[in-house]
């Protein structure tokens, strides 16, 4: 019997084709090892943060299609009114999450599995490098709709974690991609920061990156980027503005074998690769993996949890393979630098890879215990 998948498929204003590029990216997987022994059963799921469509979408999967497994990108706040489902029925979740907040200690199961990009690691990262290298003062900036997740408090911490202090957090774009922030911009600089920290994607970090180089005050202040801030999508639109600019992601985008995976995508699909695409290609690589740790005479259904804990797939992120304790997906992180090749394309090109001090994973966990989830609650640059 071929192995049933159900897809919780998003609708994403960010990444417009993101409803069909999610099942491309897990056929490409699936299609090197299953060789189509796999069925895909689809579900749209709006904006995932509609918990009672969500709700309703996954108990199709669950009771009317009758699936193996299920595998959507959601924000980590919604686990406490969903994993119910998923351990009543004893099949596994496999969340695709841009990890811009923590997984809570609570919300931990046994069927939930989480495949994450880890912003709030990279994020607690860029704080504590910047503390160390740059200065012990910092000033953050962030688009409404960036600044609904914790991205920015795990700046924060990881700053005090060696000493600084954040000076001043705004929040710019409250209406609008196109609203001017010079304002904000000058309102941070008035308090002489060591360096700026900006938490923006798409077209609000492009309106920054407008807005502060046209201040001649911002000259000889640096400017630290989110990923998301100089991600590979508008890099060419950035073009001069984002040269420069150091970011901290578990991304590579400079090895051969990404490269390699990205023109794949683009001729199944016509779109680039991203993000939420790559985490959809890992996912159908570690369901493939954990099927192949099933005995071929024996139901995939009753043994398929325990198999995706001996699940592994080496990616461009790293090894990724669940944990025992908390079924997360841990990653390399990268110290990276905006800059041209020699054809004259900008890129992120990567300076060194960073170690985790074994303070982020004390941090991590009091926040896994003790924070209280705020903001948005739909997947990030899902909405």
């Amino acid at each position: 019997m071929p192995i049933k998948i159900g897809v919780l498929v998003p609708h994403s204003n960010y990444f417009p084709t993101l409803s069909i590029d999610l099942p491309a990216a897990l056929e490409l997987a699936l299609d090197k090892h299953l060789q189509g022994n796999y069925q895909l059963c689809l579900e749209t799921a709006g904006y995932n943060a509609d918990k009672p469509t969500l709700i309703s979408k996954i108990q199709e999967l669950l009771v009317k299609h009758r699936v193996d497994v299920v595998t959507a990108p959601l924000n980590s706040g919604l686990l406490a009114f969903i994993k119910q489902y998923f351990s009543g029925v004893k099949i596994p979740l496999i969340v695709n999450t841009l990890g811009e907040d923590v997984v809570f200690q609570n919300d931990l199961d046994p069927y939930i599995f989480v495949n994450s990009f880890n912003l709030w690691k990279s994020s607690w990262l860029t704080g504590y490098w910047c503390g160390a290298n740059l200065g012990k003062s910092a000033c953050t900036s962030a688009a409404l709709h960036d600044g609904g997740y914790g991205m920015s408090f795990a700046f924060a911490i990881g700053l005090e974690a060696q000493q600084g202090e954040l000076k001043q957090a705004a929040v710019t774009h409250r209406e609008s991609a196109e609203e001017d922030p010079t304002d904000v911009i000058k309102s941070l600089i008035d308090n002489q920061p060591d360096f700026l920290m900006g938490l923006y994607s798409g077209k609000e970090a492009l309106s920054f990156l407008n807005a502060f180089h046209q201040l001649d005050s911002t000259q000889t202040i640096p400017l630290i980027g989110s990923p998301l801030m100089v991600d590979e999508s508008i890099l060419q639109s950035a073009g001069e503005l984002a040269l420069g600019i150091q970011s901290v992601s578990c991304w590579r985008r400079d090895t051969e074998d990404d490269q390699k995976l990205s023109q794949q995508f683009f001729d199944k699909t016509g779109n680039s690769l991203n993000c939420y695409t790559l985490m959809a290609y890992e996912t159908g690589q570690l369901i493939a993996n954990a099927v192949s740790h099933i005995e071929s005479s024996k139901p995939v259904k009753p043994q398929l949890t325990e198999a995706l804990l001996q699940a592994s797939y080496k990616s461009s992120r790293g090894l990724l393979k669940f944990d025992s304790r908390a079924r997360e997906i841990n990653t390399n992180d990268y110290l990276r630098i905006v800059t041209k090749n020699d054809d004259g394309q900008l890129y992120n090109r990567v300076i060194e890879k960073l170690e985790t001090p074994s303070l982020f994973y004390e941090q991590y966990d009091l926040a896994r215990k003790n924070l209280t989830k705020q903001g948005w609650l739909n997947p990030y640059l899902v909405a």
